[in-house]
């Protein structure tokens, strides 16, 4: 038995901690509630229905959501693609869970660019009985799968060097697992299980552990050796800084997000004031009786001196509130857009596209495809033949349409020589004047198996039906 075995280590517990903010802004208002005092303090003298009342009463301007799904939209406009045809069935149901490749990545995206800067992926196999072929783990049910594992169910790592190569030697994450419920035919119980993954003497061995009966300590559950010579832990950075180790790519934004939401607290309870004017009365006597407000009501005073008059609010503070929620939300529109950006110059006419090649959304979309072509190549090990599989990641973001001139330059230099047929059907493909799917070689040989045009540069499209 074990207790340490499900505890976070610091190095762990610093990337949920990380990774905190931004899941809280993801789950949008209501997460924003849960949370409380966290990120909405209490004001001094504040009672508790008060401050209920308030917190109840506030929305969130989800900048932060939006712009993480935007520029995860970016990347993922076209589909991720696997060179060759190797995992081509495969690719369909990645994680056997009945998603394809493109939909895995994207949650793994979005969880490093919203989380702690860093995701992680699993590539993982039931037990089988030493090497299996392809052929064989499809005919038993042995295929691998891609497991994506988030920041918050990591719960410790070891490494080791070898040279200056670093590699993990340890891996432990926690993980929920569904059994039946012995006592309920028709229902399940979920159970906490720790996944231990371990590289002894060039082999990965596997243990898994449950709670015990008692609650208090973990029991084995099982243990198994793959036939993996490294854990095959991979992880995805979207902002790194060290091996297993990054930071929030938008925390700015995420700061930012939390200052408008206590202000726009802040706003929303002041209108609600400022839209109830005060009925002020003065020289009114005791015996006048109590005031009553209706429309089909009215009220004497034996004091000549008597007044009613309405206090209402001046509106200057709701003017102040109103612009700082504008100066806000303008300062996270700059700071999301930051990620499109390379480095501090600003990128102009035929600049701009070299510029988005470094932009850190375009070195986030490379760390991807680093991050899938290693997990690929675990995949195919488990399938008896190891080997290196090229994918394709979207870094056209916002490419725009050739203009009339620039489209008659590329003509000329494909009519004299300079440019390749080829590449400028490509340059078609990736600009949307030809489909993605199409096939360039396929496309061509068409072209080529036209008959010239004699009719003098009109083309009758009903002619031949």
């Amino acid at each position: 038995m074990s207790q340490s075995v499900a505890k976070r280590t610091p190095a762990a517990e610093a990337l949920v901690k990380c990774a905190s903010l931004g899941r809280v802004l993801m789950g949008g208002t209501k997460a924003m509630r849960g949370a409380g005092q966290t990120y909405l303090p209490k004001f001094p003298a504040e009672s508790e229905s008060t401050y209920d009342a308030r917190l109840k009463s506030s929305f969130l301007f989800n900048g932060y959501k939006k712009t993480v799904r935007d520029m995860t939209g970016r990347v993922f406009t076209k589909s991720i693609e696997i060179e060759g045809d190797a995992l081509k069935d495969e690719e369909q149901n990645i994680d056997m869970q009945g998603r394809d490749l493109s939909a895995f990545a994207r949650d793994v995206f979005e969880a490093g660019l919203s989380g702690c800067g860093l995701s992680f992926i699993l590539v993982d196999a039931p037990p089988r009985p030493g090497t299996v072929t392809k052929a064989q783990a499809k005919a038993s049910s042995l295929r691998p799968y891609l497991v994506h594992v988030k920041a918050e169910e990591v719960l410790g790592w070891k490494t080791e060097t070898e040279g200056s190569r670093t590699s993990l030697s340890q891996w432990r994450m926690l993980e929920k697992v569904e059994q039946e419920d012995q006592e309920d035919e028709f229902a399940t119980i979920s159970v906490d299980q720790v996944r231990v993954l371990t590289l002894q003497e060039g082999r990965v061995n596997v243990r898994l552990y449950r709670a015990a009966s008692n609650g208090a300590e973990w029991e084995l559950h099982d243990q198994f050796d793959t036939q993996a010579t490294e854990i095959t832990v991979v992880p995805f950075y979207a902002n790194r800084t060290g091996f297993m180790a990054a930071e929030p790519p938008m925390e700015d934004l995420a700061d930012k997000n939390v200052e408008h939401w206590q202000s726009a607290s802040d706003q929303r309870n002041i209108l609600h004031f400022a839209r109830v004017p005060i009925l002020h009365a003065t020289g009114r006597n005791t015996e006048d009786g109590p005031l009553e407000i209706s429309a089909g009501t009215a009220t004497t005073s034996s004091n000549p001196q008597a007044k009613l008059e309405w206090v209402e609010h001046t509106g200057q503070a709701i003017e102040a509130g109103r612009n700082d929620l504008k100066d806000i939300e303008f300062q996270m529109q700059v700071l999301g857009l930051q990620l499109l950006v390379a480095g501090t110059e600003t990128a102009t006419g035929a600049s701009l596209d070299a510029a988005k090649e470094t932009a850190p959304l375009a070195m986030m979309a490379d760390n991807l495809k680093d991050a899938l072509e290693q997990a690929l190549r675990w995949f195919t090990m488990y399938q008896g033949s190891e080997q290196e599989i090229t994918v394709k990641v979207n870094k056209d973001f916002g490419v725009s349409m050739l203009s009339a001139q620039e489209l008659t330059v590329m003509l000329t230099a494909v009519n004299t020589g300079n440019m390749p047929r080829r590449v400028f059907v490509e340059e078609m493909k990736r600009r949307g004047f030809i489909a993605e799917d199409t096939d360039t070689e396929g496309y061509l040989d068409g072209l080529d198996s036209q008959p010239p045009d004699l009719t003098g540069g009109r083309l009758d499209l009903n002619d031949g039906g």
